[in-house]
C-alpha cells in the first residue's frame, strides 16, 4: 500500500485548498492481483509507516471525492518518470 498524506484539493473554495492550513488529503492506493484501488480521506496525524507500491512505468488515472468538499477529483499517478509523481486534479 502507498500512502500520500500531504495533497491538496484543486478547488480554491475547498478548506484543503489553501497551503497555509493544516488540512490535507491522504491518498492511500492499494494494488491487489495488479488491479489498484484509490481511497481519499482526510489526513490523520499520527506514526508515519514506510509504505511501497510496486511501479506500473505508466501514467493512470482514478476518479474520487475530496473528502472535505465533496467535489469530483482526479488522482493522478505518473510513474513515466525515475520517481513516482502524484497529485490531484478536478475532474474533466
Amino acid at each position: 500500500m502507498l500512502v500520500r498524506n500531504h495533497l491538496l484539493c484543486p478547488y480554491s473554495d475547498c478548506a484543503a485548498h489553501h497551503r497555509s492550513g493544516n488540512l490535507r488529503i491522504q491518498v492511500l492506493v492499494n494494488q491487489i492481483n495488479g488491479q489498484r484501488k484509490v481511497v481519499l480521506r482526510e489526513s490523520e496525524k499520527g506514526d508515519r509507516e514506510k509504505t511501497s507500491l510496486p511501479y506500473k512505468h505508466n501514467k493512470e488515472v482514478y476518479p474520487g471525492l475530496c473528502p472535505y468538499c465533496q467535489k469530483s477529483v482526479e488522482v493522478v499517478i505518473d510513474e513515466t518518470h525515475v520517481t513516482r509523481y502524484l497529485h490531484l486534479r478536478q475532474a474533466k
